[in-house]
């Protein structure tokens, strides 16, 4: 029998967040702050359609940065300014091994799903062994924790090479995770990058406020 919930797909904003993505198929996607999973706020097979939306949702959010794909061979695509598939997008429709969800919501565990600056998601747990002198000794491990590549060691994002080191928290007594904010893809490297907090608002650089809405920012300067 059919229930409340069953009702809800003929709601086509909502059967449209379970569908599968089709090839030519245009996505606005969030791009900044960054989530374990994919945020898509618009699909179209219209590009001048998706276009003009992502425009908007820039417009219409101070915080947040959307930006433009379309979906093909399996993969997203930047696109070109005529919305033909340019280059593989870094931010890809990552899904995390279910364990490492249920981990990372837990309350009683020092592990998390973290998001790196270029958005690959990977799973960082606080363990413990002893060093050579026989002491005691805690750090973070870095593990894969996709549904199709989950439990590698790794100390470098499979996705961008970035350094996935951590600091030690016992070595700053002020140091909070909460705090630390990446620099957007775009930014890396960059002498504009600024990334420091007014009132809790994060100015990326002067020239682009909120940075830029992809991962080639013409005002890139190293």
């Amino acid at each position: 029998m059919d229930t409340e919930q069953d009702f809800l797909f003929f709601n086509p904003r909502i059967a449209t967040k379970y569908n599968p993505f089709y090839e030519g198929e245009y996505l606005v996607i969030q791009t900044y702050p960054r989530e374990h999973k994919l945020m898509v706020e618009h699909r179209s097979f219209d590009y001048k359609n998706a276009k003009r939306h992502c425009e908007l949702e820039n417009l219409a959010h101070d915080y947040t940065s959307f930006s433009l794909r379309i979906f093909h061979d399996g993969k997203l695509w930047e696109v070109n300014c005529e919305g033909q598939p340019q280059s593989i997008s870094k931010q890809q429709n990552w899904r995390v091994a279910q364990e490492y969800l249920e981990a990372h919501y837990a309350t009683h565990t020092d592990a998390e799903v973290v998001v790196c600056q270029c958005s690959y998601p990977y799973f960082s747990s606080l363990t413990t062994h002893i060093s050579n002198s026989g002491e005691s000794m805690t750090s973070w491990q870095s593990l894969t924790c996709l549904v199709r590549d989950l439990g590698r060691d790794i100390q470098t994002c499979p996705n961008c090479n970035a350094s996935l080191a951590r600091v030690d928290e016992s070595e700053d007594d002020d140091f909070d995770f909460d705090d630390q904010v990446s620099p957007p893809i775009a930014c890396i490297g960059c002498a504009n990058y600024h990334g420091v907090e007014y009132d809790g608002n994060m100015l990326v650089c002067g020239i682009h406020a909120h940075g830029w809405d992809n991962e080639n920012c013409p005002d890139y300067h190293p």
